[in-house]
């Protein structure tokens, strides 16, 4: 289910993707199991899951003022920096 569906689909919410809070429902829910969060999150890690987060796009973004701003982000991070 986590692997081939969003929660969403699954009928849990408007949340496009997995988390901790929603798995502890569904576990509680559908299973009788009771487990804290990070416990899900360490099972999770164990069989192969890793955490992401979901990646934004704004509709009204300007591309031109995103390149500058990324030139000028590399820039600030490639100036050494002094105390």
């Amino acid at each position: 289910m986590i692997e081939h569906s969003t929660s969403a689909e699954e009928g849990y919410g408007c949340e496009t993707c997995w988390d901790t809070r929603i798995l502890k429902e569904v576990l509680e829910g559908t299973f009788s199991i009771k487990m804290t969060r990070m416990g899900i999150g360490k099972m999770l890690k164990r069989w192969g899951f890793s955490y992401t987060r979901p990646t934004y796009t704004w509709k009204r973004a300007d591309p031109r003022k995103q390149e500058a701003f990324q030139k000028e982000l590399n820039m600030i991070k490639k100036t050494p920096q002094t105390s």
